[in-house]
């Protein structure tokens, strides 16, 4: 079996404790070569300017500088892959507008960073270095419409458990709203989406998403075939599931199916 080409991660926190952590558990994964620790965010630019990392691991909470602030000045092709580590939740959707990897809480678990690993991995052979967009702390704390200009969402961000998944949105056929929840349908289960559909309707890739009624949207890739039922405009998609599409609504989406 061939070894893993080599990872190199940089790591930003501001508790020495935290960081050897991180570091010891890094260790225990070949191929991983950790090229830098950090303090704070000052140091966190420094290092990954001097030494160009794959993967730069960033506690959101830091003395000066955030690392989310750090992550929003990351530009450019030779941009690190971004993955937050954190003891709070609240700042996970400010992350993954900023093009973040992953979201790992803490206290870290050795299956979780191995997860993660894995999907470093993936993002650095593939190429999938992107540059690092900036949005407002407003529309995030207030809830409020993203911007015309507000980047696409690259992956779908939703709860699960005590950690935040980023799902790849060719593997979510559904997102629909049920007693005043949004929810995201992917593999049988469901998930719990932080974005109203409104906002999912203007931040989600053009053309991907169809609105079929006030309380759905349908990966148009996911639909298998649709016909009329009743004088009603019915979506049967691969998964299995039946999605009606509401009068006012009908129209439009078989505009977007032919």
């Amino acid at each position: 079996m061939s070894k893993p080409e080599t990872l190199r991660v940089m790591i930003a926190d501001d508790e020495p404790r935290a960081r050897q952590y991180l570091e010891r558990l890094l260790s225990e994964h070949e191929g991983i070569e950790v090229v830098g620790s950090a303090r704070n965010g000052a140091e966190a630019f420094a290092i990954i300017a001097r030494t160009h990392p794959d993967a730069a691991f960033l506690d959101i909470h830091m003395p000066d500088v955030s690392g989310l602030e750090v992550a929003r000045h990351l530009k450019g092709e030779d941009a690190p892959v971004v993955v937050f580590v954190t003891a709070y939740d609240q700042h996970a959707v400010e992350a993954f507008e900023l093009a973040a990897l992953d979201y790992v809480l803490k206290p870290l678990r050795r299956e979780r960073l191995a997860e993660t690993l894995q999907r470093v991995r993936a993002e650095v052979a593939s190429g999938g270095r992107r540059t690092v967009q900036a949005t407002t702390a407003r529309e995030l704390i207030d809830g409020a419409p993203a911007k015309s200009g507000a980047p696409p969402l690259l992956r779908l961000p939703v709860r699960h458990r005590r950690e935040v998944r980023l799902l790849d949105l060719a593997d979510v056929p559904l997102v629909f709203s049920r007693d005043r929840l949004v929810l995201a349908s992917s593999g049988g289960k469901e998930y719990l989406v932080d974005y109203t559909l409104q906002e999912l309707e203007a931040r989600l890739p053009e053309g991907r998403f169809v609105r079929v009624h006030r309380g759905a949207l349908v990966n148009v890739e996911a639909i298998e075939s649709y016909g009329a039922e009743d004088g009603v405009l019915v979506l049967r998609l691969k998964d299995g599931s039946r999605v009606e599409a509401s009068e006012r609504r009908a129209a439009e989406v078989r505009r977007r199916l032919r």
